[in-house]
């Protein structure tokens, strides 16, 4: 092993690069690969990780690093090796890579802080009242030839008076106060002329929660007369004979306002408060449960497979593929269990944070004190106390979204990925990986079996079980051989000329058809609940002057504002941009000003005038903002406090309901207009889930699914539910374009403020394809475009893409590696240029 002079070091800055530091002497016991480091780097001080050692090196002018901040690794050499395959299979930076194994804030950086010096605070009067301070020559504070900058000249003197007056301020808070002004050489200028310092203030955003506990100093007896004196003080007396030590805060929450009531008793003697390390626990109001009933044959068929595999000990991938509510959660149950009882950890993924809370109440009855959770739904304290946690050794299955694939478990051995074929298991932006294929590289680094699981596979998933890759699994039943919903299509065009029409006057609503407000009703009087999904949250789509036509767009995204009626705000749903909703229409100055189009928040309106006194819910981005209020919403329907519940694709997915009986798929369309190859897949998938929400107990389902394309094919076999009928047919147009599972694809995403730099940089690109064709790629590669994306400006940029295919990833990543290279040589002006591997849609 080389000597620790020098160490390898990643930094989580979006460079595809190392870098070399030394080791002084008295941290060379200390250092060790996969051991966070803090480290100089320009004028900051920002943590990195140890890759590795050498005993010398040719770089000259090697900074050394200031400390070592973990007591025992983050990860061994065999995870570094599948982190680095993350890195170049994604083309993305390593110490990005790496923070994914880091619960987010607890990397240390450093934050300029400026303070006023003596000088400074001597000429305080002068400084804050006179431009003429920072005048050059001898009058003012400046040295002579110092020059004045073209920003107002009282700015340097507002910057002091914040910074003299909170005793300190950041560069962050102050670019924040004065922002568009020119902070960062009003700043120079006070330093340079001595009356503000500097220094560098490095803190983590994360450390161990300390509370307050308060408990009698010794037995008491109750004095009756403080009952009359300080009946406060005999609260909190009385409260602690009966429970014991209790934390300040639960004491505060039980009987109020008691702070003061508590320092008297403290001064008393009667009482003494200590500081303790308390555990963050977002699993503290689970209420475990238990799975009762007996495995059917073919869930024992499958549970035997994946534990022959498992006392194997070798890479083993399932594809779990069984019909809505044909239990294939009791064979992940039964999967885990095995694993755990083999010595081994588990992970559990669910694509979306409101699909947590069901598996975590089936695993903590399995598996007490012995279940984490983790997803950003999480505060970063609570995830924290988790990651430690299970770097500890104290978890035996981690539950969670993507970055839970992560957590850092001594001996994995089964990944469950549930719902394998939604694409939220894609990240878009930083790390651009797919939690589902990474699970599988895992699996094979670690020697794991991998469990994917959905009733509606993907297609590369499902191709894979045909070519052998991948072992089939199959539950074609429900659970008690209950009846699969019915399913019926309803043209909308038809509904739509009734509603337009005469229908009006007879109360027809044009988005809801009159065959799915009769069932509604029928449900509602029966005492059953409903769902309704529409893919598109908000009141309407956009909103439209009548008399000249012009539509309210965002100003940072190509795209049109969302109508938010109960807000009273148009909103952007890509960048937050909103603003009120206005009267008059700006461009022709008239009040004709109408929401077209039907949202989540309008369809609730619907279903409140049709079932006037029905419990209604609605669950979407809007109404799940707060901290588990997924949870509640939930709860709410499992308990029967609600009679209809109107969604977004969170109410299609793997939720158990026993009482909905019906399910009305208000508008089908949504994703099946949208320019991407997957469409199709996405609709029959969204439908085929959101239907299997109803008739899941004893009381048969029913579906309706309401359609402007009735007779599209996707519709036919989702009508049919028979998935392998949708997969040949599907696979069949994939083949004649060359889709997957058939090719690989590579989206590069060029971004940037102005459109004719963007554009001129993915044609520049493009002119690089094309040599690298010529030289030899032109048989193992297909380039398409460049052409402006479908969101063509998205957050304030500018936005065009190029798409590459390939038979043979191996190939397409040599050509996009070689392509990249001669685009930053190039150094294009201000374009970014994003490669997304494995692109999850080509929008």
């Amino acid at each position: 092993m080389p000597q620790k002079t020098f160490i390898d070091v990643a930094v989580e800055l979006p460079l595809h690069k190392t870098f070399t530091y030394r080791t002084p002497e008295t941290l060379s016991n200390q250092v060790e690969i996969g051991k966070r480091v803090l480290v100089p780097f320009g004028k900051k001080v920002i943590t990195g990780f140890c890759l590795g050692f050498s005993e010398k090196t040719d770089i000259k002018g090697i900074k050394d690093i200031l400390d070592v901040l973990d007591d025992k690794p983050i990860f061994d050499e065999k995870r570094l090796n599948f982190f680095q395959w993350m890195s170049s299979y994604y083309f993305a930076p390593i110490g990005e890579v790496l923070s994914l194994s880091c619960p987010s804030g607890i990397n240390i950086k450093s934050q300029r802080y400026f303070f006023a010096t003596e000088h400074g605070i001597e000429n305080e009067s002068r400084v804050s009242a006179s431009p003429r301070m920072f005048q050059s020559g001898g009058q003012g504070l400046a040295p002579a030839g110092f020059k004045q900058g073209s920003e107002r000249p009282n700015l340097a003197g507002d910057i002091f008076d914040v910074i003299r007056k909170k005793q300190g301020a950041s560069l962050t808070s102050l670019a924040k106060k004065f922002k568009g002004k020119s902070v960062y050489s009003a700043i120079n200028r006070l330093k340079e002329i001595g009356i503000i310092r500097e220094e560098l203030k490095i803190k983590s955003r994360l450390g161990e929660k300390i509370e307050t506990f308060v408990c009698l100093s010794q037995p008491s007896t109750l004095n009756p007369q403080l009952l009359f004196r300080a009946p406060i003080q005999a609260k909190v007396l009385a409260y602690l004979n009966e429970k014991g030590e209790t934390s300040l805060k639960l004491l505060r929450k039980e009987l109020g306002s008691i702070d003061s009531a508590v320092k008297k008793l403290e001064e008393k003697g009667i009482v003494s408060l200590t500081q303790k390390k308390t555990q963050r626990d977002p699993l503290d109001d689970t209420v475990p449960q238990t799975l009762s009933h007996k495995p059917n044959d073919e869930q024992e068929k499958a549970i035997k497979a994946i534990s022959q595999a498992l006392h194997a000990g070798a890479f083993s991938p399932f594809l779990l593929y069984g019909v809505t509510g044909s239990g294939k959660t009791f064979v992940y149950l039964k999967a885990l269990e095995q694993a755990v009882n083999l010595g081994r950890q588990a992970i559990f993924l669910v694509p979306e944070i409101s699909l947590t809370p069901w598996p975590i109440k089936y695993l903590t009855a399995l598996f007490p004190q012995r279940v984490a959770v983790l997803h950003s739904g999480l505060s970063d304290g609570e995830r924290y106390d988790e990651w430690n946690r299970i770097r500890d050794g104290k978890v035996d299955v981690v539950v969670g979204a993507r970055s839970a694939l992560f957590a850092p478990l001594k001996n994995p051995g089964l990944i469950v990925v549930d719902e394998e074929h939604e694409p939220s298991y894609k990240q878009e932006e930083g790390v651009r990986y797919n939690a589902r294929d990474v699970s599988l590289m895992m699996g094979k680094m670690f020697n794991m079996a991998v469990v994917l699981g959905s009733a509606t596979p993907s297609i590369e998933t499902f191709y894979n079980t045909k070519n052998g890759r991948i072992t089939p699994l199959h539950l074609t039943k429900r659970v008690e051989d209950r009846a699969m919903p019915k399913i019926e299509l309803i043209d909308m065009k038809i509904q739509g000329q009734g509603a337009r029409g005469k229908g009006r006057e007879e109360n027809k609503n044009e988005f809801i058809s009159e065959k799915l407000q009769n069932l509604m009703l029928k449900n509602h009087a029966l005492g059953y609940q409903t769902i309704l999904f529409l893919n598109r949250r908000g009141f309407s789509t956009f909103l439209i002057c009548n008399d000249c036509g012009y539509t309210f767009m965002c100003l940072n995204c190509s795209v049109s504002l969302t109508v938010h009626k109960g807000a009273g705000i148009l909103k952007c749903h890509y960048c937050d941009m909103s603003a009120p909703i206005p009267e008059i229409c700006p461009k022709c100055r008239r009040s004709k000003i109408n929401p077209i189009g039907l949202g989540t928040e309008q369809l609730e309106a619907e279903v409140r005038k049709i079932l006037h006194k029905a419990r209604v819910a609605r669950m979407d981005r809007d109404t799940t903002r707060k901290k588990r209020s997924h949870q509640k919403i939930l709860d709410a329907v499992d308990k029967g406090a609600v009679d209809v519940l109107v969604g977004t694709q969170m109410v299609a997915k793997g939720h158990h309901f026993p009482h909905v009986t019906l399910v009305g798929i208000v508008s089908a369309d949504t994703s099946l207009n949208m320019p991407d190859f997957r469409s199709s897949e996405r609709t029959f998938q969204l439908i085929s889930q959101a239907a299997g929400r109803a008739g899941r107990e004893a009381i048969p389902g029913e579906v309706v699914v309401q359609t402007l394309n009735q007779e599209h094919f996707c519709l036919k076999w989702a009508v049919e539910q028979k998935y392998e009928g949708f997969f040949e047919e599907e696979l069949s147009n994939r083949k004649e374009l060359m889709y997957p599972p058939f090719s690989r694809l590579i989206n590069l995403k060029f971004e940037g403020n102005k459109e004719s730099e963007v554009a001129e940089a993915a044609h520049k690109a493009r002119g690089l394809a094309d040599k690298l064709l010529d030289a030899g790629f032109k048989k193992d590669v297909t380039v398409l475009g460049p052409a402006p994306a479908f969101l063509s400006k998205l957050k304030g940029k500018q936005r065009w893409h190029m798409l590459l295919k390939g038979t043979a990833i191996k190939h397409l990543h040599e050509f996009t590696f070689n392509l990249v290279k001669g685009f930053e040589e190039k150094r294009l002006g201000r374009v970014k240029l994003v490669v997304d591997v494995d692109p999850a849609t080509t929008i």
